[in-house]
């Protein structure tokens, strides 16, 4: 009998749960978590602080002008084929845009390729 004792101890001691779950069933079960909620001075407040810091940070950060945007690529391959292509789009002052694209290939690394049927 003593190995049954030893099982449950262990037993209790693996499943945490079903020791927890064994507890008084006469103690009231603990009140469901409460909510705080702000009032609606304190939503304003809240609020016109972020605008706030918004506008301070607005105003101290850089002017640097309108970003550029665009993508870069690279390919290589087998027998020696490699390439590299580039797009860009730059914002012109009022409402133009300029749109580069630049692009370099290399398929035969210096190789003679003689097409002609045989």
């Amino acid at each position: 009998m003593p190995r049954m004792g030893s099982f449950l101890l262990v037993l209790s001691l693996a499943l945490p749960g079903a020791a927890r779950a064994a507890a008084d069933p006469t103690q009231p079960a603990s009140p469901p978590p409460s909510e705080n909620r702000l009032s609606a001075d304190q939503v304003e407040k809240i609020l016109d602080e972020a605008a706030r810091k918004r506008e301070l940070a607005a105003m101290s950060a850089p002017d640097t002008g309108p970003a550029v945007h665009g993508e870069i690529g690279f390919s290589v391959g087998t027998g020696g084929y490699r390439s590299a292509f580039g797009t860009a789009i730059v914002p012109l002052s009022g409402n133009g845009v300029a749109i580069l694209s630049l692009e370099t290939s290399n398929f035969d690394h210096g190789r003679t390729v003689d097409y002609r049927e045989r």
